[in-house]
């Protein structure tokens, strides 16, 4: 015997809570299937947690420089411990926040994993669910190949149950994970080395982002066109490196995997004849519908945009598309943002050599802006960048509260802005939403402060 929905949902992340609630409200009978912690990756072991501990490095930093600002302090002491019982503090709360949230939309739980049992069918724990349609949010694990298994190395889904900080650590990627983590560590007081296999940190974001930032992390070594070809130990651990320069040894107390992650395709799926990616991921079209009517795949799963408020917006397309509405998913100007520091956050399209050529830049560096001179804080700077038509069309920030400013510019890019109609509205004084402004009118000629 099986119970009747109007909507499944597999998964209780960003992507799949966001649907439940939302099919909810909208008069569905709705059930989610979760075998984990609600919240998925972003809320246990993803976003949330590198940002509780990013909080406590950043505070960290500010009482280290308190002298600047008149104020002694003694040195100060980390206790790790306490960091890790705060984070799992604030996880606690934000998973059972979202569990709340779905009893409280009269979304049925199950509290287990669940596969595809056929067309219509999802099988949760020893129930059977018939469903009128099917939404797959299962989400992504870390890539860990043969060469770094069955050895003690950390991914995300190991490294936030540390309870201890080890002396050297060496990172595997530098990407957005591995240069927020690379940041994390080494603020508190980690001996870090970054291993990138491509030619520069950062590789998905422009090279003026990457140089300056490789500037700055002096105090973690980096290894850049860099491939680990063996690995020996299981902590302390020995890394053969191929570089350009030749072959490197880098000894190191723990080693860290941050190389990206790989969807997690619940069974049943390819039986009933999903179509899978390159990327390993489910194929979709424009309303998250993938080659089987009826069965929708949103977040990590498809293997494509691994954000989780790319996921959430997914999830509101898939939704109004199974009750009737019709709009596509526009995956245009998806802002990024990285929580290093200086913060580093950008959108837009990168401009084409030809396009760079007819277009105009304007940049502004954050030393030269009033508010960062009270806050003591010099690295970083804004550049935005037009079209030949005068249209904005990418815009990166280096600096403090950069991923919170990125918004404004955002709005600006996909609203198609001009630098004029950027700056027809007014910037407050002093702000850190001045670098916008500065930069425009940099761009513009018309800048009266730039240095």
């Amino acid at each position: 015997m099986f119970e009747i929905y109007d909507l499944v949902v597999i998964g209780a992340g960003p992507g799949g809570y966001t649907a439940a609630i939302l099919a909810a409200r909208k008069g569905l009978k709705v059930a989610i299937a979760e075998g984990s912690s609600f919240g998925g990756t972003c809320t246990n072991t993803g976003c949330i947690p590198t940002k509780a501990y990013i909080e406590s490095a950043a505070l960290l930093a500010k009482i280290r420089e308190a002298e600047k600002f008149g104020i002694r302090v003694e040195k100060p002491t980390v206790d790790f411990a306490r960091i890790k019982a705060r984070k799992d503090r604030v996880v606690a709360r934000l998973s059972k926040g979202v569990e709340y949230l779905l009893k409280q939309n009269r979304v049925d739980i199950f509290s287990c994993t669940a596969d595809i049992a056929g067309p219509g069918l999802v099988t949760a724990g020893d129930k059977l669910l018939k469903a009128g349609h099917i939404i797959i949010a299962t989400g992504s694990n870390p890539k860990r190949p043969r060469l770094f298994a069955e050895r003690g190395i950390w991914t995300s889904d190991e490294v936030f149950e540390v309870t201890e900080l080890p002396e050297s650590l060496a990172i595997i990627g530098a990407g957005v994970i591995g240069m927020e983590m690379a940041h994390l560590f080494s603020t508190l007081g980690v001996e870090v080395t970054l291993i990138e296999a491509l030619d520069r940190i950062l590789p998905l974001e422009e090279e003026h982002i990457s140089s300056y930032m490789t500037k700055l992390m002096r105090k973690i070594r980096i290894h850049t066109s860099a491939r680990v070809t063996h690995v020996e130990g299981t902590g302390p651990y020995s890394l053969s490196l191929d570089t350009p320069e030749g072959g490197r040894t880098v000894d190191v107390h723990k080693v860290f995997l941050c190389i990206g992650r790989q969807p997690r395709i619940p069974a049943g799926c390819q039986e009933i004849g999903l179509a899978l990616n390159d990327y390993g991921g489910i194929v979709v079209d424009g309303h998250l519908e993938t080659s089987v009517p009826g069965v929708y795949a949103i977040g990590d799963v498809t293997g494509e945009y691994m954000y989780a408020y790319v996921a959430s917006r997914e999830a509101a397309v898939a939704v109004d598309h199974i009750t009737g509405s019709g709009e596509n998913m526009s995956y245009r100007n998806i802002p990024s943002a990285i929580f290093t520091r200086p913060e580093v956050a950008s959108v837009g399209s990168t401009p084409s050599p030809e396009e760079s050529a007819g277009g105009r830049t304007g940049t502004f560096p954050l030393s030269a802006l009033g508010r960062a001179r009270t806050m003591e804080e010099n690295d970083g700077y804004a550049r935005i960048t037009t079209s030949p038509e005068g249209v904005i069309t990418r815009v990166s920030i280096v600096g403090p509260h950069a991923t919170d400013l990125i918004s404004t510019a955002a709005l600006a890019v996909d609203q198609g802005l001009t630098a004029e109609q950027f700056l027809a509205s007014y910037f407050p004084h002093p702000t850190l939403a001045e670098i916008l402004k500065e930069a425009a009118e940099d761009l513009l000629g018309t800048n009266v402060h730039h240095p």
